[in-house]
């Protein structure tokens, strides 16, 4: 191959590389670079010297030329092979570690082979200490035939491009080495504004997922942790099973520019409550948050629930099973607080809202429940109103009732106003079909009707020219089925 292209190696490149500037070229200039040995060239440069300068009347005019006076450069060539011949990368002496976000770091590697028959020793010219490419191993002696990689690192600090020339030294050669990167700032956008992230009632030992989808536009980045390693104090109810309530997929990752990368939280309760709660931060790698999200669920081990009113009980549940009831416990109370106003001699009314919602499950008919009031006659009498006082709930949905309540003419502050009313839910069969108190007639479960027992306390402090009356109602509901914690 060398009596065919008789060139050196400049002249090989000048002439091919335009053409060939491809992984086949590099290979090719590899096994050239192996193959060779040594070339000695002479070249004879004559150079001649006139006579004398041309006359001042014509300086147009040639001058005179003698071969006494013409001298011969010699140049001698000799053509040698190099001592260090770079491996990796099919040869290239550029190292681009191309957009890096600012604050992260890229590592690429560089290797070199010996191909000499000396053993060398390697030392490098001095990187900028304040700038952002380093190297990070130590240089050893490679004896002939040896390989020896560079690790080296870039850490872009500011939002712009780098370059610089690292020196790799022997006693034979010197090889130089471009570094080149640019450091941005990825813009990350992700499909879940941050903030309340609420999965709803789901059926116990059941699991629901939510997609979040985090992209980037700029530069390749990589995603850290989905989870805070500190306990966060929003942290709430966990499993039976000791297993997670909430988790991530995946947990880690990069996403290149232009793509996007789906995160798919999926919630799988274990035992009924409506105190699952945790918090999901998504950040990269150097810290900076993408999104920080309160994660919210409860479960239900019914078809029908109630959702509404104060809360009775503290946030933080034991771990344990719950203790079975009492046999002539009927139920969990539920208290409602209404709080009505008087301003310039006209009453504002109390208003309150309770959610009836129906469970949407993969294991069951996806079939409606309903849900009325009863003797809705006596509620009217003390001042209070319900509206609906019955509907059907779809699968899935939820509806709202409010609670209204109008002191009636004649109510003395502090006076403590007292009803009882009568709510019922009706449910799938299969969800109500384990209930200990429950009936069947034909295909479907009838449960017994669930006690609202609703206690009117009021209190109506006057207070200069600008009365206010503060109105204090109870809501307590006790149901004929076992429903363990399906309020709050």
């Amino acid at each position: 191959m060398k009596e065919i292209f008789g060139f050196t190696f400049s002249r090989l490149d000048k002439h091919f590389k335009k053409v060939l500037r491809s992984e086949q070229y590099e290979k090719a200039r590899t096994s050239l670079l192996y193959s060779y040995t040594q070339r000695y060239n002479e070249h004879i440069v004559p150079c001649f010297i006139s006579d004398g300068d041309p006359p001042e009347e014509d300086r147009q005019a040639q001058p005179t030329w003698s071969p006494f006076n013409a001298l011969y450069l010699k140049l001698q060539c000799p053509v040698v092979r190099p001592a260090l011949m770079v491996t990796s990368d099919n040869g290239q002496t550029i190292v681009d570690f191309r957009r890096v976000s600012v604050g992260e770091t890229m590592i690429k590697r560089f290797t070199v082979q010996n191909i000499s028959d000396e053993s060398l020793q390697m030392r490098t010219s001095v990187l900028d200490t304040l700038g952002p490419f380093s190297l990070l191993n130590a240089l050893r002696v490679i004896r002939p035939g040896g390989k020896r990689t560079l690790v080296l690192a870039f850490s872009p600090a500011e939002e712009k491009k780098h370059c610089e020339i690292l020196e790799i030294k022997t006693t034979k050669m010197s090889l130089e080495l471009t570094l080149c990167g640019e450091g941005v700032f990825p813009t990350i956008t992700s499909s879940h504004p941050g903030g309340l992230l609420d999965f709803g009632y789901v059926f116990e030992k059941e699991r629901i997922s939510e997609v979040v989808q985090d992209g980037v536009d700029t530069v390749d980045i990589l995603l850290g942790s989905y989870t805070d390693s500190q306990v966060q104090p929003t942290v709430g109810t966990q499993n039976y099973s000791g297993l997670s309530v909430f988790s991530v997929v995946p947990g880690e990752g990069s996403i290149a520019p232009g793509q996007s990368q789906n995160v798919t939280i999926t919630f799988q309760p274990d035992h009924p409550s409506v105190n699952y709660s945790d918090k999901l931060t998504i950040e990269l790698m150097n810290k900076s948050k993408v999104c920080v999200m309160d994660l919210k669920g409860a479960a239900s081990s019914h078809h029908m629930y109630l959702h509404g009113g104060d809360v009775l009980t503290v946030p933080i549940e034991s771990l344990l099973p719950p203790l079975p009831a009492a046999p002539g416990e009927k139920g969990i109370p539920v208290l409602v607080t209404l709080c009505a106003r008087s301003s310039g001699g006209a009453v504002i009314p109390a208003v309150r809202e309770l959610q009836v919602g129906c469970v949407c499950t993969t294991q069951h008919s996806k079939k409606s429940g309903e849900f009325s009031w009863d003797d809705v006659g006596s509620l009217q009498e003390q001042g209070f109103s319900v509206e609906p006082s019955k509907g059907a709930v779809e699968s899935g949905q939820k509806c709202t009732i409010t609670v209204t309540w109008t002191p009636q003419s004649g109510y003395k502050p502090y006076d403590v106003v007292q009803t009882c009313v009568s709510l019922t839910l009706r449910g799938d069969e299969s969800a109500w079909l384990n209930g200990p108190n429950s009936t069947t007639r034909g295909e479907q479960a009838m449960p017994r009707k669930p006690l609202v027992n609703m206690r009117i306390q009021t209190v109506c402090p006057y207070s200069g020219t600008l009365p206010l009356t503060s109105f204090h109602a109870a809501l307590f509901a006790t149901c004929g089925l076992d429903l363990v914690k399906y309020t709050r």
